[in-house]
């Protein structure tokens, strides 16, 4: 099993930076390996989306259920992709009206040796650089408001 557990408190308040992780639909406008990102159903707090990674002449997709609670917590489970499990979860705690510990956890396993030996390297690159995208997209939003 693979893991990535990344901590970081950061000057963007608690609805921001969880409003721009929970849309996952608008996550291929900024995430540099994300070719297509869609939210198939999103109701009652919980959200069955669709993720294109497409990065050094690879394309794959997954598709994952996530449930959420407002500027606390989305849970995230494989429903379908090239993965044999995939489970994890972000925890946003609020520190003050201007910063928020923002928490990563996920644990991953492909589904054969032919598809980690190929795509291992390159979603562990971007899983442990994911938490710096979000902060530098929140930063640079936060910086365009008036």
């Amino acid at each position: 099993m693979n893991y990535i557990d990344k901590c970081e408190e950061i000057n963007v308040n608690i609805n921001s930076i969880f409003s721009l992780i929970n849309n996952v639909g608008e996550y291929n406008t900024f995430l540099p390996w994300c070719s297509e990102s869609n939210i198939l159903i999103n109701k009652k707090n919980k959200m069955i989306a669709e993720i294109e990674i497409s990065k050094n002449f690879l394309k794959w997709k997954f598709k994952t259920e996530n449930k959420y609670k407002k500027n606390s917590q989305i849970d995230m489970e494989l429903i379908e992709g090239p993965f044999s499990h995939l489970k994890g979860n972000w925890i946003f705690k609020k520190i003050d009206s201007n910063n928020t510990q923002v928490k990563l956890y996920l644990e991953y396993k492909f589904d054969n040796k032919v598809i980690e030996v190929s795509l291992k390297p390159i979603f562990s690159s971007i899983m442990s650089s994911i938490l710096d995208s979000f902060i530098s997209e929140a930063f640079k939003l936060k910086n365009e408001l008036p």
